[in-house]
């Protein structure tokens, strides 16, 4: 099993299905510690989003990021959002 598969497995573990709650993960770039790191977010529909980090990788796998975010939609169901920094 590798790095993204257990990605994955954290998402659907966290992916609960509640009503009115909206859920997405968000790959975000830090220039300064030059890593991307993955959140797990959700909010119920009014109230404040709550957010986990869930994943690191490394700024050489910065390219790849798109297809993981393809993979992650097509394995959970679950929305991604890619910051910028392509």
């Amino acid at each position: 099993m590798n790095y993204d598969d257990k990605l994955i497995e954290e998402i659907n573990k966290r992916f609960t299905k509640n009503n009115n709650t909206l859920y997405w993960v968000r790959i975000a770039y830090q220039r300064y510690s030059k890593q991307l790191n993955v959140f797990f977010e959700y909010a119920k529909i009014g109230m404040a989003t709550h957010s986990e980090q869930i994943g690191r990788y490394v700024e050489s796998e910065k390219d790849r990021m798109p297809e993981l975010a393809k993979l992650i939609k097509k394995e959970t169901n679950v929305s991604v959002e890619v910051d910028d920094f392509l």
